[in-house]
């Protein structure tokens, strides 16, 4: 098992403006008490003190809530512990982010964000339903949708590989509108998988070969629940097991041109 590093925790130095900052007011508060002393030996009248409470009032709370900078620090701190949970893992024991998605919303949401927020080079996405994504009712699920094949036209060196299934009406007749939208997309690539059973398939996109997102559906055309692991590891396995089904599928383009002579 790997040894944390050292005082990995440690106290950081404080900004050059804290710093300045922190000598200005303690010299305040040495000013604050010196003329407190002398303000009582003379009798001062209380407007004369007033602002050298208002000094040490902020002085107080300056010492007490030293807010500037705290989004960094908690940013580092952040870092700093994932670090430490890659370290106390060790070689071969990876902490596994795990997320769950209670609905069509969150679900799509998260996708449609990890899509357009942190996609790089691939994507491999399977739909295996009876109902195609035009049925489905939340917005979200249609910006996700839309936004694979934005995606994939915003850089033509990123490569997106989609596998479905035709086996109902509603899926057939998407497919054929799906390969008028995405014949002109060189890196966009959909093959047909059979899929005989009349029940949804476990439904998955794969992120650069790193983040795992896994689709669960339900009673309804509508129920979709989800979760997604953030693990290269497990995105391996899931991904060799997408390619077993691309390898034995066909191009979307030779099935239309076969349900066209049919």
């Amino acid at each position: 098992m790997a040894t944390p590093a050292r005082n990995r925790f440690k106290l950081r130095a404080p900004s050059t403006i804290d710093s300045v900052e922190d000598r200005i007011i303690l010299v305040a508060c040495v000013v604050v008490v010196g003329a407190s002393v002398i303000g009582a030996i003379y009798d001062w009248p209380p407007t004369v003190l007033l602002p050298l409470i208002f000094v040490a009032i902020y002085a107080i709370l300056r010492i007490l809530l030293p807010l500037r900078g705290m989004h960094e620090t908690l940013r580092r701190a952040q870092a700093e512990l994932a670090a430490l949970k890659r370290d106390l893992a060790g070689p071969g024991h990876q902490c596994t982010e795990f997320q769950r998605y209670p609905n069509n919303r969150e679900f799509y949401g998260a996708l449609k964000s990890a899509v357009l927020e942190e996609a790089q080079n691939q994507l491999d996405v399977w739909y295996v339903r009876q109902f195609p994504p035009s049925t489905l009712a939340q917005k979200e699920a249609r910006q996700y949708f839309d936004s694979v094949l934005r995606w994939a036209k915003e850089n033509s060196s990123r490569s997106v590989r989609r596998l479905i299934c035709v086996n109902s009406d509603a899926m057939r007749a998407w497919a054929v509108e799906h390969y008028k939208q995405t014949r002109s997309v060189r890196n966009y690539e959909a093959h047909v998988v059979e899929w005989d059973i009349k029940a949804d398939l476990l439904n998955m996109a794969i992120v650069d070969e790193q983040v795992v997102f896994l689709a669960f559906s339900g009673g309804t055309s509508q129920v979709i629940r989800g979760m997604s692991m953030d693990d290269p590891e497990a995105a391996k396995y899931f991904t060799d097991y997408f390619n077993q089904h691309w390898l034995t599928s066909t191009p979307l383009a030779k099935w239309i041109e076969h349900a066209a002579r049919v």
